[in-house]
């Protein structure tokens, strides 16, 4: 298979598919299999020594495909429509099936042939966006392509045992702050207005996610390299953490509290500070839970809210307006309050079964709205509304 058998040109005859109504339908249907098999049923053997089969399923079974369907979509607006055939988006999406049972059938002894399985999919996603940025010379392009690589370097790492289990997910931390924190900045001064304080608030944010990515980026390096881990990694997080807080603070506005889908990016994108602090905490003796569970705070709170959040946008457009329905609102809350509940140290047999109770049921909803949408003309725009006006600093 070659990158044109993935992808077409702009200027193709071959019609371009809507990438994100498959990928995301998969996204929520594997968040909802993995927590019931891992909860309730019989939950399969390790994917590879010391790395259990839901750690990597909720990263690329999951995550990744939230990323797939948000990253393949968003190629229109800087690549132009085209450059996914729906031929291609089969291609992915067969992919993503081979990917699935090879982790459900374990390392084995298949050595390269599982190797090969297990990456199928974010392999494919690495070649449409490295195809697409290359010939489309976006910068835009060229940092979703580099996120996509190092999500499936990531993977071969840490199936191979090269990299420690919990190092991938801080890669999509650093992608939460790097893409994720464009995405809610460039909503946010679109539904607030840019008059001179926004402006320079804008700026701030701007400089703070500079400094949160080098952080990240930082403990990245450490932690593939194994030097510098134990003793700068808390000092790193936190810092991280304060700077986006800042940033999140700097984003606020009386608008946002009145922009539904806004305010979902906004308390998803919450989960990023409190759980980068919550991870620093553990780690220096400060708090009383386990740091599995502060890590349940970057990967129950700010990932799957980030793409429950970006996800409600494709399936919210009311002629030119973007509104969420009532059903977006309250799964968007189950799952928040599931990540709360994962995350707090409550005692209790209803706080241990609340949680995943929670979390299947947003996804449910989930599920229900965006298979509902699919009897309908996909939107274009996927993600966007309509600019707001403009605001002077006189007004």
């Amino acid at each position: 298979m070659t990158a044109g058998d993935l992808s077409t040109s702009a200027h193709g005859n071959r019609p371009h598919a809507s990438a994100h109504r498959p990928l995301f339908i998969a996204a929520g249907t594997w968040a909802i299999v993995v927590i019931v098999l891992s909860q309730w049923g019989p939950v399969p053997d390790p994917v590879a020594p010391g790395l259990s089969w839901h750690a990597h399923e909720m990263l690329f079974g999951f995550a990744a495909t939230g990323f797939a369907a948000y990253a393949l979509t968003a190629m229109a607006s800087w690549a132009g429509p085209g450059w996914l055939s729906r031929r291609g988006l089969v291609w992915v999406m067969a992919a993503w099936v081979v990917s699935r049972l090879a982790a459900l059938a374990g390392a084995g002894d298949g050595g390269w042939l599982f190797l090969g399985a297990s990456a199928a999919f974010m392999t494919a996603v690495s070649v449409i966006l490295i195809h697409a940025a290359l010939r489309a010379r976006q910068r835009r392009g060229a940092i979703l392509a580099l996120f996509a690589c190092g999500l499936t370097l990531g993977q071969v790492a840490l199936l191979w045992g090269l990299i420690p289990p919990r190092l991938p997910l801080l890669l999509f931390a650093l992608l939460l702050s790097m893409v994720g924190g464009r995405i809610v900045a460039a909503f946010t001064w679109n539904r607030v207005g840019e008059g001179a304080s926004g402006h320079a608030r804008a700026r701030a944010a701007r400089w703070l996610g500079l400094v949160s990515a080098a952080a990240l980026a930082a403990i990245l390096l450490m932690g593939a390299t194994a030097q510098g881990h134990e003793t700068l990694t808390p000092v790193l997080l936190l810092l991280a953490a304060g700077v986006e807080a800042g940033r999140l603070a700097l984003w606020h506005a009386r608008a946002v509290r009145q922009d539904g889908l806004l305010m979902m990016l906004h308390l998803g994108y919450a989960w990023l500070p409190i759980g980068l602090a919550l991870v620093a905490l553990v780690r220096l003796g400060l708090l009383p839970i386990s740091e599995t569970d502060a890590i349940h705070a970057l990967a129950a709170g700010a990932v799957a809210c980030a793409i429950y959040a970006m996800a409600a946008r494709a399936v919210a457009r009311r002629g030119e307006h973007l509104r969420p329905a009532v059903v977006d609102l309250v799964g968007f809350g189950l799952l928040w309050v599931a990540a709360v509940a994962r995350v707090l140290p409550l005692e209790g047999a209803i706080w241990q079964a609340a949680a995943p109770v929670l979390w299947v049921a947003g996804w449910g909803l989930f599920l229900w709205r965006h298979g509902a949408a699919l009897r309908q003309p996909a939107p274009r725009p996927v993600f966007s509304g309509p600019k707001h006006p403009r605001r002077t600093s006189g007004r």
